[in-house]
């Protein structure tokens, strides 16, 4: 009896170790990281995010570090490496965000979005690099990498080697998957994703975020994070956003405040205009029209680059725009 009950523990044991699942490389993509330690618009320290290109359930658990890695294989030593435990369960397309003033970790709506542990990282505004891996397996020499999920290098190209705190060479694993991993050239303080594309499978997700040309960078002001992008359930493929992408056309771009929105027939809804750190600054509803649309945003936007939202009743789209 009690041999037959072991072997019902062991065979549920196994069960529950399977269901949660292993971390690949590729399942996440970093979307921010600010390297200023003041200047954040909501107080924020040594903030990264990044979003799921996977459903994660709540007890898996993800490892960041700013140890870089060594030619020779495997992580130097001496800087942070935090832990984050999710405890809610969150779908491909959602984004997290990491500080350090209080190091929590918050999902995109304000709430916590597990528990971390570990030492917080410190991110040098000289150059620096996040590396994110698997607990259950975490890399330890160049035979063994399989656990390396996403990189960012902040000090512009990937360095020979981890010579000091500020520098990284690039894991090797990064080479076998196109788009997992990012070094943002020249050396930046700030940077973060455009949330130029917001839709599609995790392929065509890592493509636009591994464009260095889809990221706006910032040497003295940090942006708030998370990225302010909605993006879409990217376990399949949105083609009915490809197709409202595709719809609009913004011109010009960029321009004096007075802009078209050329329309191929859609029924457009609103229209939000928000700036990089995410904050609305103008709104417009448009009651379902098909027609293109000319708005005048000169008298209430200053010159600067800001982010439109075009929503229909299926899907909504981004549009990066520039008043001069």
């Amino acid at each position: 009896m009690i041999k037959k009950l072991l072997f019902i523990i062991a065979i549920c044991a196994m069960f529950t170790q399977q269901s949660i699942a292993q971390w690949a490389l590729g399942d996440i993509t970093f979307t921010g990281y600010q390297a200023d330690s003041t200047g954040n618009p909501t107080g924020e320290d040594d903030e990264f995010s990044f979003v799921l290109l996977r459903d994660v359930t709540s007890g898996e658990s993800i490892s960041f570090t700013d140890n870089g890695w060594m030619a020779a294989g495997g992580f130097r030593t001496g800087e942070g490496t935090i832990t984050l435990q999710f405890t809610s369960s969150y779908l491909c397309g959602s984004q997290i965000s990491i500080h350090k003033t209080s190091v929590t970790a918050l999902d995109s709506t304000g709430a916590t979005a597990g528990n971390v542990t570990g030492t917080a990282m410190s991110f040098v505004t000289s150059g620096d690099q996040i590396l994110a891996y698997d607990p259950g397996n975490m890399p330890t020499s160049n035979a063994n990498q399989s656990g390396f999920i996403a990189a960012i290098q902040m000090n512009g190209d990937w360095d020979a080697d981890a010579s000091s705190s500020t520098t990284s060479a690039k894991p090797s694993i990064f080479d076998t998957l196109a788009n997992s991993s990012i070094a943002i050239t020249t050396e930046v303080d700030n940077a973060i994703y455009d949330c130029s594309v917001t839709a599609g499978n995790p392929a065509a997700l890592r493509d636009a975020m591994h464009d260095q040309a889809n990221w706006n960078v910032d040497n003295g002001t940090p942006f708030n994070q998370p990225a302010p992008c909605t993006f879409t359930s990217c376990n399949t493929l949105s083609n009915q956003e490809f197709a409202l992408y595709n719809a609009f056309t913004v011109t010009p771009n960029p321009s004096n405040g007075i802009i078209t929105i050329g329309n191929s027939g859609v029924a457009m809804d609103n229209i939000t205009v928000s700036d990089l750190n995410g904050r609305t600054v103008a709104s417009y509803n448009l009651n379902g029209t098909t027609d293109s649309k000319e708005l005048n945003l000169g008298s209430v936007l200053s010159s600067g680059m800001y982010l439109m939202t075009i929503s229909s009743k299926e899907a909504s789209t981004v549009k990066k725009i520039v008043i001069k």
